[in-house]
């Protein structure tokens, strides 16, 4: 009993890490271990060894958390939503917090590792959950499928489960690469495919599309030799998920054939092929050319969108008048409408700032670092469709995860 409570006491912060995203699909609890870790700053500041570590990173961390924070603030002066817009703003503090609580509390590579190898089974159990929704129309808790995506754990959220799927696969795919045998590797990437394949949402399609340009590229290198023999089945698992996910999945055949009609080149055949984004695209610019200083104000999209919007707006109308859209579905497009200039120039400034971190890194702590830097690439790639970037459930995971990107700088033995 004794040396279980040591380990718990040792390892707590890594089974909370790994809470958030156990808590991923449940609302906003994945808020709680995140709020914890915010909390743990002030009581891990009053260590001698923690405060400087938390200073060092915090040189790192706090400029690029700036570039995210003060376009938000700016935006709030004159927002559509004021009282939403600062009131984001201000809890926005807590990413920051709980990102250098983590760089503190997760420094050993080991915590690190722990984290990836839970969230690996994790993640290979949402998929295979997923795969037992389509076959029997609920999962394994007896969930319901949702009549327009599959949704598994994520009940009515279920626009999350493809894409989040695919955004989180580096942490199974390298805890895959380093630890199990090369057909796993294969057998895992061959699932999540599957998985965000058949659950119908094409931002989660595009982003293992990424995530298979990325692993090609680094079969190349020498420390995959091994893998490499295996990876030259990879076309022939990717062609066959694809094929037997249309086989299987009426909503894989339904978004496929959707997507497809791009083809015919017209206008409307482009907006019917992007989900009617075209729209909510043009109406975000039409806000960023009114208030291209500050914006129309974070999380006041929805507000600012029934004034600027034309009036045969297709999101307006299927509403009858009463909503639009809720945010812009592109990361640049949704800096631009809610943050304005301030919001774009910081977005450049931060993309720097990022990649000049990865860069001042060693060898040895950007291999440590990849699983987060690639997932956090993934989530920001501008070219795809995006959950709302000041929304709670992305600005969580993108700070949680550069928290465990930051416990690898100056990453000391412990």
């Amino acid at each position: 009993m004794k040396l279980l409570l040591k380990r718990l006491q040792e390892d707590w912060p890594s089974w909370l890490a790994l809470s958030f995203f156990a808590l991923l699909p449940f609302s906003r609890l994945a808020e709680i271990p995140l709020s914890i870790f915010a909390l743990s700053l002030p009581f891990l500041a009053r260590s001698a060894e923690n405060r400087e570590r938390i200073r060092r990173v915090a040189i790192i961390a706090v400029p690029i958390f700036l570039c995210f924070w003060i376009p938000m603030v700016a935006s709030s002066f004159d927002s559509y939503m004021p009282q939403k817009s600062w009131t984001s703003s201000l809890a926005a503090l807590r990413f920051l917090a709980a990102a250098l609580s983590l760089s503190v509390l997760l420094r050993a590579e080991s915590a690190r590792w722990r984290v990836i190898r839970w969230t690996s089974f994790l993640l290979v159990f949402w998929a295979v959950d997923g795969f037992v929704q389509l076959i029997f129309g609920v999962d394994l808790f007896g969930i319901a499928m949702n009549p327009d995506r599959l949704n598994a754990m994520f009940v009515q959220k279920y626009q999350f489960f493809g894409p989040t799927l695919a955004m989180l696969s580096p942490l199974l795919l390298e805890h895959a690469r380093r630890h199990w045998p090369a057909w796993a590797w294969v057998g895992s990437f061959t699932l999540i495919l599957g998985a965000v394949l058949i659950a119908g949402m094409r931002a989660g399609w595009l982003t293992m599309g990424l995530v298979l340009l990325v692993y090609m590229w680094l079969m190349t290198r020498r420390e995959n030799r091994e893998l490499r023999k295996v990876s030259l089945s990879i076309p022939v698992f990717v062609v066959t998920a694809i094929i037997g996910s249309y086989l299987v999945s009426p909503l894989f055949q339904a978004r496929l054939e959707q997507s497809l009609i791009v083809t015919e080149g017209s206008h409307e055949a482009i907006s019917l092929a992007s989900n009617l984004r075209m729209p909510i695209f043009r109406t975000s610019l039409v806000m960023y050319e009114a208030h291209p200083i500050n914006g129309v104000g974070v999380r006041a999209f929805p507000r600012a969108y029934m004034e600027y919007a034309a009036p045969d707006d297709p999101h307006i109308r299927n509403s009858g008048g009463k909503s639009g859209a809720t945010h812009a579905h592109n990361l640049v497009l949704e800096v631009m409408a809610d943050t304005g200039s301030i919001g774009l120039i910081c977005l450049f400034a931060g993309f720097w700032l990022v990649l000049r971190l990865w860069r001042s890194m060693t060898p040895s702590r950007r291999n440590e670092a990849f699983p987060f830097a690639l997932a956090l690439a993934l989530m920001l790639f501008p070219l795809n469709s995006h959950f709302a970037l000041y929304g709670t459930y992305m600005s969580s995971l993108i700070w949680m995860l550069f928290g465990l990107w930051a416990a690898c700088i100056d990453n000391k033995p412990v």
